[in-house]
């Protein structure tokens, strides 16, 4: 048996950018960080040559099914892809879970899916470096599956940490951002999260974005190449321990993303987004394609208790967390 986890992300700037219909022909950047919130992938081999699935948080579970000769089958698309793809031909009895609730911005499907393959590798006794475990989450997420996604959170589950992720056509290149121990510790006691509600539009936000792009819609791509511009500029604000720079970087970010494509935004999500400001934020942002999931909010540590207080009257729920550096790895091991 072996148990995986691989951490969620909060990503503060270039999201879009990330995406392979832009970075094929335009160079992206992203920088995101992972958080204390995971997935868990367990697997124990069966003796048959049949997929038991569970995955509580979907309320699905498959009876032992005989899967290699199966293209899909509904809610367990994610696991029988992931199987064939890395040609995993063992019967095996596979539990799916978050610490976050469906839909919810923070690159939980893909970081299922980095789990997936780590864990796999690892009964294959394939040892597999974190790019490695990051292309084949995207090749089966968005080849196959046919998710609208772009790669960064696939490669921040795989490394974990504070990154700048910049994509070519060609590659992914990885660059650790390294803060100073009191900017570290003042950007965690001046972050918030906070969930909005399930993101049921967001695949429609995505899918009207690529269109866009594909279709060279001037005022999209315009505004993922500003995006790509703030993320630069964000990274040097980091780089230099500067976080008041961070956080007018990260409101100007948000500005910038409302104008990739409508949905991205809505009249509840601005209604929140101006009170929390008026209760003491001084930045935040969707961490998602947008439509729903979570806010990231920026706000002096002193006005932490203020903003707790309202959220319940704006239908927001507080989620504490911690940043980490670990990315996907082997929780526990036995009988290998």
């Amino acid at each position: 048996m072996i148990i995986g986890r691989a951490p969620l992300r909060i990503s503060f700037a270039g999201g879009g950018t990330d995406l392979e219909e832009y970075h094929s022909k335009y160079t992206g950047y992203t920088i995101s960080s992972t958080i204390n919130k995971f997935t868990f992938v367990m697997i124990k081999l069966r003796q048959d040559k049949k997929l038991q699935g569970f995955s509580p948080d979907f309320a699905l579970y498959l009876p032992p099914t005989e899967y290699t000769n199966t293209n899909s089958i509904q809610g367990h698309e994610i696991v029988i892809q992931s199987l064939k793809q890395l040609k995993f031909k063992k019967g095996a009895d596979v539990y799916l879970s978050t610490d976050v609730p469906p839909n919810s911005g923070l690159g939980a499907s893909s970081s299922l899916t980095s789990n997936i393959v780590k864990v796999v590798s690892t009964l294959q006794k394939n040892k597999l470096t974190p790019n490695e475990i990051a292309e084949k989450a995207y090749h089966i997420g968005h080849d196959i599956l046919k998710w609208g996604v772009g790669k960064q959170d696939e490669y921040a589950s795989a490394y974990g940490g504070l990154n700048l992720y910049k994509f070519t056509k060609e590659k992914v290149t990885v660059k650790k951002i390294k803060l100073t121990k009191s900017t570290n510790n003042e950007l965690l006691e001046n972050s918030m999260l906070l969930y909005l509600g399930d993101r049921k539009h967001s695949e429609k936000v995505l899918k009207r974005q690529i269109s866009a792009i594909n279709k060279s819609k001037k005022d999209t791509i315009n505004a993922l190449h500003h995006a790509k511009e703030l993320t630069l500029m964000l990274y040097d604000a980091l780089h230099q321990n500067d976080l008041t720079n961070f956080s007018d970087l990260l409101n100007k970010g948000w500005e910038t993303k409302k104008k990739f494509t409508n949905g991205v935004t809505n009249n509840r999500i601005e209604n929140i987004t101006k009170k929390l400001k008026k209760y003491g934020a001084e930045s935040l942002k969707i961490t998602g394609a947008g439509g729903g999931g979570h806010i990231y909010v920026y706000a002096p540590k002193n006005k932490h208790k203020k903003i707790i207080e309202q959220i319940p009257k704006l239908g927001l729920h507080h989620v504490e967390f911690n940043y980490t550096n670990l990315g996907a790895q082997i929780f526990n091991v036995n009988n290998l």
